[in-house]
């Protein structure tokens, strides 16, 4: 039978081994279920892992002291997070690269003797793809959204919605100037008294 107070995961399967093959598949883009079929685990124990070292890692930079039984997940949750994160930034490099036209396709090392010093010269070549508006444009509508997502508005858009705030503030003032001259013009005294009604006579 099982205790109601054992932490999740396995600490049998959380192994150095698969530990670094779930790193080296992170590296390279794979998934959480490439990851962990590449360790010989399943995707719910990589993710209980995971969650652990997770919650483990941000208890520990509040301030909690660290219980050493979660060292391992702490471990696997941060160099996977780093392994990813590195990958992440090395294709977004390619990305804005490709965009750029500085993306190198092929490299070709070509050597020979210089007839005039007789010294060996080493001369490389470069290929780079052609430039790609469309690597620069996917790269603008996931980090900037707001601007240049598929839900952006036009600079128009954005012009006539800031002159229709600008109206509404100024109508607003006026009202309140309105209202504020108003209450200054008018006397601050109780209403005179109204005279009593004479009464009708007897017929």
């Amino acid at each position: 039978m099982r205790s109601r107070n054992r932490r999740p995961g396995r600490p049998s399967l959380l192994t150095p081994e698969r530990v670094d093959a779930i790193v080296r598949a992170s590296a390279v883009g794979a998934n959480s279920f490439l990851a962990a079929e590449a360790a010989g685990v399943s995707r719910a124990t990589l993710a209980r892992w995971m969650a652990r070292g997770r919650d483990a890692a941000e208890a520990r930079e509040d301030g909690e002291p660290a219980d050493p039984r979660d060292d391992a997940y702490v471990d696997v949750y941060r160099r996977v997070e780093s392994a990813r994160a590195q990958m992440a930034t090395r294709a977004l490099a390619r990305v804005l690269q490709a965009g750029a036209g500085s993306l190198v396709l092929e490299e070709r090392v070509r050597t020979y003797t210089d007839p005039v010093s007789g010294l060996d010269v080493e001369e490389r070549q470069l290929r780079y793809l052609r430039p790609d508006w469309r690597a620069a444009a996917w790269w603008l509508a996931r980090v900037f959204p707001d601007h240049y997502g598929p839900n952006a508005k036009s600079f128009d858009q954005v012009l006539d919605e800031f002159a229709a705030e600008e109206y509404r503030n100024d109508r607003g003032r006026a009202e309140s100037d309105e209202l504020t001259a108003l209450a200054q013009a008018t006397p601050d005294t109780p209403p005179a008294e109204l005279p009593a009604p004479v009464p009708s006579s007897a017929a």
